[in-house]
């Protein structure tokens, strides 16, 4: 499936994301400490459905999980600057829905994978962070989330997410 968008009247089309399109099977591994040297990590799934809007100029999905306890639903919204092909992810969860929908990270793919860069808060501290995304094939994607370590000079994963597409019946 591929979108196109019309801007300034010509169509542009818009395929980083495409891959995503469509309900997938999600395989989340977290480290249980992050920044601590810590090589334990924590494995839970989840299911996630993205679909395109506004004629393909953004995505949007919903994650759900109901590892932390009660259900949890991570909801994400991708939008493309198309004369920039700039995407900027936003993010809300309701695990903490007083932080309503806000922009996460920006970036852009080249030869096929996507980094994005932001800044979150973890443990009362302000830390970059890095999104990549890549498409593995037809049906698997991977996804994961760094921090950069200031101690150590170097990004330490503390997520990735594996995705296997569901059978459209």
């Amino acid at each position: 499936m591929s979108n196109s968008s019309k801007v300034n009247n010509s169509t542009i089309e818009l395929k980083d994301f495409d891959f995503l399109i469509g309900k997938w099977t999600v395989i989340n591994k977290r480290l249980k400490e992050r920044l601590k040297n810590n090589t334990d990590w924590i494995e839970f799934s989840a299911e996630m459905e993205t679909k395109p809007f506004l004629n393909g100029l953004g995505l949007m999905d919903e994650m759900k999980s109901s590892h932390f306890g009660d259900e949890f639903i991570g909801f994400s919204i991708r939008m493309i600057n198309p004369q920039t092909n700039i995407w900027k992810i936003y993010w809300a969860d309701t695990s903490a829905p007083e932080n309503y929908l806000k922009e996460q990270v920006v970036g852009e793919f080249k030869n096929g994978i996507g980094e994005f860069f932001g800044k979150e808060q973890y443990q009362g501290k302000e830390y970059k962070l890095r999104f990549t995304w890549i498409k593995e094939s037809e049906n698997t994607a991977k996804w994961a989330q760094a921090y950069f370590d200031e101690k150590k000079n170097e990004w330490e994963t503390n997520w990735t997410m594996e995705f296997t597409k569901e059978n459209e019946e």
